[in-house]
């Protein structure tokens, strides 16, 4: 019963596909139907004709038309590269330049414990050195400036106070567990600084609150290796000032050839005294850090293709709505 009703209906599809196909033919269209999909090509991306419209950009209005037809117009929105800056060989390797200097503090930091810790140096001559060469950079970088920033001399302040004063505790507070667990704990603390240090980059991965916690947890997992509270105070300090203290002292030089030269040279004459295959390594890496991962960066950069069009999802702005009320 069903299907003896539904013939009429049949039968008016199959006039109603002629009379495309016929009109169709007329300006160089060509109607292919099938089993599976029916595909329609129209002069102009448009039936000319009185029965269907033109052609739009919404599924809605383009009846008649094959859900996957588009006309030649709907690439003309077609962008590349929108928001990609080209950068030189120079500016990445400035760029780079600032991981090699969070890598030089780093370096500096550990030194400073195998310092301490084979008493290779007075702790008061290594804290009066790290005291007085942050000082000078203070009054280098901050000579001319109107606003100084005293809250950060208060916060340093604050932390030597509270490390003077739990140095006792700190020094107890990891001997329980064993040198090889500490010293690897340790390393993967600075690892977890370096990776998510913020450096000037905006990006996910960026936390300046888990950097520093992960260097200073580190730091105080060092404590107990050390043999007396003082030692332990003047390596907190150390620890407060590369930590805490040079982010905000370096902020203002941003990127620079001389202070990475500075940095590099520094580093490097401190590792070659205490082992020539540390100081060979140290040099692969920025070598490494500085050169080849720039260069390539800048190689690969090009092949870069990002497109957008119409078919990229719509993003909803915030709406401010005001002087609404609802009773």
């Amino acid at each position: 019963m069903f299907l003896f009703n539904c013939r009429p209906l049949m039968s008016c599809m199959t006039d109603v596909t002629k009379s495309t196909y016929l009109s169709s033919s007329k300006h160089n269209g060509v109607v292919k139907s099938s089993q599976y999909f029916t595909k329609v090509k129209y002069q102009n991306g448009a039936i000319r004709n009185g029965h269907l419209k033109p052609w739009k950009k919404n599924l809605y209005s383009n009846e008649g038309y094959p859900d996957n037809y588009t006309d030649k117009s709907f690439l003309e929105e077609l962008r590349k590269n929108l928001h990609v800056r080209k950068l030189t060989l120079l500016e990445a390797i400035l760029g780079a330049s600032l991981i090699t200097q969070r890598l030089c503090i780093v370096v500096i930091f550990a030194l400073s414990f195998y310092a301490l810790n084979c008493n290779l140096i007075s702790p008061l001559l290594l804290l009066i050195s790290s005291t007085s060469f942050s000082f000078i950079i203070y009054l280098l970088l901050y000579e001319n400036s109107k606003a100084f920033p005293l809250w950060l001399m208060k916060s340093a302040c604050a932390f030597v106070i509270s490390g003077y004063i739990l140095s006792p505790v700190l020094k107890t507070l990891t001997e329980t567990i064993s040198t090889d667990t500490i010293y690897a704990t340790a390393t993967v603390m600075m690892c977890v600084h370096l990776v998510f240090f913020d450096y000037g980059v905006s990006a996910v991965i960026v936390s300046t609150s888990l950097s520093l916690n992960a260097a200073l947890f580190g730091s105080i997992c060092l404590c107990s290796r050390l043999q007396t509270a003082f030692h332990v105070f003047v390596f907190i300090t150390i620890a407060v000032q590369c930590f805490a203290v040079s982010p905000i002292l370096l902020s203002p030089i941003k990127s620079s050839i001389t202070i990475l030269l500075l940095f590099v040279t520094v580093t490097f004459v401190l590792c070659i005294r205490v082992s020539s295959l540390m100081s060979g390594l140290f040099v692969l890496t920025v070598l490494f850090i500085n050169l080849m991962c720039p260069y390539y960066f800048v190689k690969w950069h090009s092949f870069k293709d990002n497109i957008y069009g119409p078919w990229d999802e719509a993003i909803v702005q915030d709406i401010k709505i005001k002087d609404f009320h609802v009773d």
